[in-house]
């Protein structure tokens, strides 16, 4: 006899739940790092958190929000999907992705660049979608979602360039610097974030990629050696748990239009990412994700479509790692655990 959505509810809640907990707590040890973890069934209410309610470096998963209030902004007749946006210096970023290879002058949609953000997490098509709309524009939405421990202020170049010594801060090390980024108003960082872009205006994409690998190697060996503090404390942050409430809001199409957030489930089902915590699930089962990743943290942040009326987000995040391809393997296999729980329970 099928359950009832009630008797459903209470059969999640029993003690396998404490099993799954459990299982979970236990995986979570073998990444070697602090873990925040939030986990709902949309379905039905049953969670499970751990530490949800604790900040972490967001490293891609950022771009959740840019691709939300992008598609705000068309839902709302600001800009259109079809627009084409011309790749200037300015918007070149090193990291993933492969505009950053191509030469100044093209023009990708703003739908291409959603595509490429999303799908191939590329640095450069965020940075351009994110000029467009506004860089402050982001925060903002996630202020007016009443996401209060989540803020995502910090563009990915600009994040390089401070990294690198442009801006106010060049004169101190990273500690010092650290510091006195802690104490500041946003107005204030939005004027640091400015006088960074300005000063590398004309940075070629060629020169930026140099003297990055000056500092932190060819293969960013020198990178986990030195930038511990800088990306925990320059990175744009959040917690699992508000982070699992965008992402509901995305599914229950409580955000945007449905058309709107149809799109941004099928692009994030489509996400090619090393970090992704999917790979122990099957092809045939769709999650829609996004990883991220800074020198000491791994994030993952996705919806697992147990069946066509079974849907758990799930937000994964860690830091302070020894390792992070143990953070990566302990992820996966968490999600695993989670599907396999709630694959048991047909509504």
């Amino acid at each position: 006899m099928t359950l009832t959505r009630e008797r459903k509810k209470r059969s999640a809640a029993s003690p396998e739940l404490a099993k799954l907990r459990s299982e979970i707590v236990k995986t979570s040890k073998e990444a070697q790092g602090q873990m925040g973890f939030y986990m709902k069934h949309i379905e039905t209410g049953t969670s499970i958190t751990i530490d949800a309610d604790k900040i972490f470096p967001l490293g891609g998963v950022f771009k959740l929000a840019v691709m939300v209030e992008t598609y705000r902004q068309i839902d709302a007749g600001m800009i259109s999907i079809d627009e084409r946006i011309e790749l200037e210096t300015r918007h070149y970023c090193i990291g993933e992705g492969l505009l950053q290879y191509m030469q100044p002058g093209l023009k990708p949609t703003v739908g291409d660049l959603l595509a490429l953000m999303i799908i191939g997490t590329d640095n450069t098509a965020s940075e351009m979608l994110w000029k467009r709309i506004g860089i402050q524009s982001v925060n903002m939405l996630i202020r007016d979602l009443g996401l209060a421990r989540t803020s995502i202020y910090m563009p990915y170049r600009e994040s390089f360039l401070m990294s690198m010594g442009y801006g106010p801060y060049k004169d101190l090390s990273i500690p010092e610097a650290a510091r006195r980024w802690k104490g500041l108003s946003d107005i204030d960082r939005m004027k640091a974030l400015n006088e960074t872009d300005r000063q590398a205006a004309n940075l070629s994409i060629e020169e930026f990629r140099k003297k990055y690998e000056s500092i932190y190697g060819v293969k960013l060996q020198k990178r986990l050696k030195t930038q511990r503090i800088y990306d925990e404390v320059f990175d744009n942050v959040g917690t699992p748990g508000e982070i699992g409430v965008l992402l509901e809001k995305i599914v229950k199409h409580e955000i945007v239009s449905p058309k709107a957030c149809e799109m941004m489930l099928s692009l994030l089902m489509r996400q090619q990412s090393t970090a992704s915590m999917s790979c122990l699930i099957s092809p045939d089962i769709p999650v829609a994700l996004k990883s991220g990743d800074t020198a000491f943290s791994v994030a993952n942040a996705g919806v697992i479509y147990v069946s066509s009326d079974s849907h758990v987000v799930l937000c994964c995040f860690f830091k302070n790692m020894v390792e992070g391809h143990k953070a990566v393997q302990a992820e996966a296999k968490i999600a695993r655990l989670v599907y396999d729980f709630f694959s048991r329970f047909r509504l």
